[in-house]
């Protein structure tokens, strides 16, 4: 299963509402975090950047870090609190904002770090595959190292999602970081409200913020198995996340890819329109539809009833239909083999619509030879080739009883 990083202050991985959600290391492992050798033990959730451990339990008053992730993917269907954009998910912790909620660029760089370092020990098992990192985050200056911590990210095919910012204001003019990083991964997100209005906090930008994502009132996990309601793009950035990891879920995607599908599938607003990249509001369902494999075209094909009985010199018919499926709306060519030697066999129509059925009629001659014939009715359109049976039961012929008259007797014609 595909991974979302959280980076932000933790993550209760405790949640009734998220535990079944959280990823959770399978063996022992090591990472290098800024020369340092670093184990985590089999079960660990993630990595806590403050410490230095493999511990990213959220301790946040705001539970900013549970928040999102509950946005991500709390578990659905479980009669429990809220559901996330993804009912089944696999989220690692990556903690670097302390309990008040701030931090420092170096612990970002270093819990970015330990996702992709993760991503590599665990390689071709894909128990680590970390697809998509949600950054809530933002607010100090231009960094070249966390810049180039993201291209990093985006060499190993992560897709960096972040908040645009909350102080409404226009990024072109007044660059916001990490969501005016100019790497391909980035995803920058204002926020909405229920009504398809930019959030009256939201910061935008025509060049720089891609699109917008429900922010405003989001009701979401808290710390201690609680919920609670929140409001600003770092509510909107894990919609994104969120809806990323659901498509990765059906579409073998990389991340320029990813990034393509989301944002080429919005749905067009007018708050949103001159004020980000797309124009628009995120829209799952159609991102995953666009993203899924065409259709196939195909068709079967069916007799009804599937056996008749005759005798020699009758005739007698079948209903031949088509089910399509994928789309198929060809014609379908019909012919028939498996006839008894005096028979003679005719379609109409035919060929035949997915609108219509056809009529198979059979014409024995008198001299047939009685039997139980099995019929294999073909349908071809282009390249398809289907195939239906029936059977054709010819029965010997009975001559009618005759009475002969005896001398003396009468016969009278009625």
């Amino acid at each position: 299963m595909n991974v979302v990083g959280v980076v932000d202050t933790g993550i209760d991985y405790n949640h009734s509402d998220l535990a079944a959600n959280v990823w959770s290391a399978s063996t022992e492992f090591t990472v290098n975090i800024g020369g340092v050798d670093i184990t985590c033990p089999a079960g660990s959730h993630g990595f806590n950047a403050i410490t230095d451990e493999c511990d990213p339990m959220d301790d946040a008053t705001s539970s900013h870090g549970t928040h999102v992730s509950g946005t991500i993917g709390a578990v659905g269907n479980n009669t429990l609190g809220v559901v996330g954009v993804n009912w089944t998910a696999s989220i690692m912790g990556l903690k670097f904002l302390n309990q008040n909620g701030s931090g420092f660029t170096s612990d970002a760089i270093d819990a970015i770090d330990f996702a992709i370092q993760a991503k590599t020990i665990f390689g071709a098992t894909g128990e680590a595959n970390v697809r998509v990192l949600s950054n809530s985050w933002g607010g100090d200056g231009f960094s070249f190292a966390l810049m180039n911590e993201i291209a990093w990210a985006n060499d190993n095919d992560i897709l960096f999602v972040v908040a645009a910012g909350n102080n409404n204001w226009d990024n072109d003019l007044f660059p916001t970081y990490p969501a005016n990083y100019d790497v391909p991964n980035v995803i920058a997100v204002a926020s909405t409200t229920n009504t398809d209005e930019k959030s009256g906090f939201s910061n935008y930008g025509a060049a720089t913020v891609h699109l917008g994502a429900p922010g405003s009132g989001i009701l979401s996990t808290a710390r201690n198995d609680g919920y609670r309601i929140l409001s600003g793009t770092s509510m909107a950035a894990p919609h994104v996340a969120g809806a990323a990891a659901l498509i990765l879920s059906v579409c073998s995607l990389m991340t320029a890819g990813l990034k393509s599908n989301l944002l080429d599938n919005v749905d067009p607003t007018a708050s949103m329109a001159g004020i980000t990249i797309s124009g628009g509001r995120l829209n799952v369902d159609q991102a995953i539809r666009a993203c899924a494999p065409p259709l196939t075209p195909d068709f079967a094909l069916s007799s009804t009833p599937l056996t008749r009985t005759i005798s020699p010199g009758d005739s007698t018919t079948y209903t031949i239909s088509v089910t399509p499926s994928g789309g198929f709306n060809g014609a379908v060519n019909l012919t028939v083999s498996g006839l008894p030697d005096l028979a003679t066999a005719t379609f109409d129509p035919n060929p035949m619509l997915v609108s219509e059925a056809s009529t198979l009629t059979i014409t024995t001659e008198s001299t047939v030879v009685p039997a139980t014939y099995t019929l294999t009715i073909t349908g071809t359109s282009g390249s398809l080739e289907r195939t239906a049976s029936a059977e054709l039961v010819v029965t010997e012929t009975v001559a009618p009883e005759s009475h002969a008259i005896s001398p003396g007797n009468r016969s009278y014609r009625e």
